[in-house]
């Protein structure tokens, strides 16, 4: 059961994350720039958190200074940086193939905990893997534009730290509130994002209201939600598993684009869509029963008066 509630929290995690790319697009017409939108992000984020908890779980609030100093760490150099290395892409790149990019980061999750943390993948999770990144291909499938080079380094650059994010906050983070974590982590992206973005303070404090409605949306929704559940998934399965599951992202997106922007999806991708499906659910929910348990069930059910 544990597992389950872990596999729903990082399928919750990545749904919340595909409406990122709702919010920023709206954001945009809203005149609010891509270094903007990041630094405002996270930085109110972060504000409500810890206004949140310290009105509500002000004991959520301390961690050790080992922690501290961990949650922190991820946040400047592993959540900004990764933030970063994808909105530089998707300048120099399109959208589709930036996105693409980004998701090598299941591979490489995979690979690091398999050669690195001694992670045994099943035969199952390879082939899900693989199931979702051929869905993934046909689901992004489209335009491709390279106007910079270095555009695709930031691209395959945002896929590797987000890699080492995830690995790194599975082994290190365990036993840490998810929203302890979440706070820390949050804090020192949004310190990061401001000191390099520099948003214009006087273009800030004369948005409308649309617009901060759409950055306090991606600031709950697309931000405090998907950090905090992923790590709680991330806390009850292997880091390889839950970089598959939360593949749900792209799909997310994708239907969210159809019906809140219009986008209208081709056969192409929704046969994508519905492989990557396919292989995120049989990931998250398929648990083959063991030799050992089977046998130990069987035994039980003989021994039963």
């Amino acid at each position: 059961m544990k597992y389950f509630v872990g596999a729903l929290q990082v399928l919750a995690s990545g749904i919340c994350f595909g409406f990122l790319g709702i919010f920023a697009r709206l954001g945009q017409q809203q005149g609010l720039d891509v270094g903007e939108l990041l630094a405002l992000r996270f930085s109110l984020a972060a504000l409500l958190l810890w206004l949140g908890l310290y009105l509500f779980q002000p004991k959520l609030i301390r961690l050790s200074v080992k922690q501290i100093l961990i949650s922190l760490s991820l946040g400047a150099f592993g959540y900004a940086v990764f933030s970063t290395f994808y909105f530089k892409a998707i300048e120099g790149i399109s959208v589709p193939l930036a996105a693409m990019l980004l998701f090598t980061f299941p591979l490489f999750v995979n690979l690091g905990a398999h050669f690195v943390l001694k992670e045994r993948m099943t035969k199952l999770q390879v082939a899900c893997l693989i199931l979702a990144t051929l869905g993934l291909v046909l689901l992004l499938w489209g335009d491709f534009s390279v106007q910079k080079i270095s555009a695709i380094f930031f691209g395959l650059g945002s896929g590797l730290t987000y890699s080492i994010y995830v690995l790194v906050s599975g082994r290190v983070q365990a036993q840490v509130a998810p929203l302890s974590s979440s706070l820390y982590v949050i804090t020192a992206t949004a310190l990061v994002l401001d000191l390099y973005n520099q948003p214009n303070i006087i273009h800030v404090i004369g948005l409308g209201w649309k617009a901060w409605a759409l950055v306090a949306g991606i600031a709950v929704v697309s931000t405090i939600a998907p950090l905090t559940l992923f790590l709680a998934g991330l806390q009850k399965m292997k880091s390889g598993k839950a970089a598959v599951i939360v593949m749900i992202e792209p799909v997310t997106a994708a239907v969210a684009a159809n019906f809140l922007l219009n986008e209208i999806l081709s056969p192409l991708q929704l046969a994508g869509g519905a492989l990557v499906l396919i292989g995120v659910l049989l990931d998250a929910f398929y648990r083959p029963e063991t030799k050992n348990q089977t046998e130990n069930q069987t035994s039980d059910r003989r021994e039963a008066p």
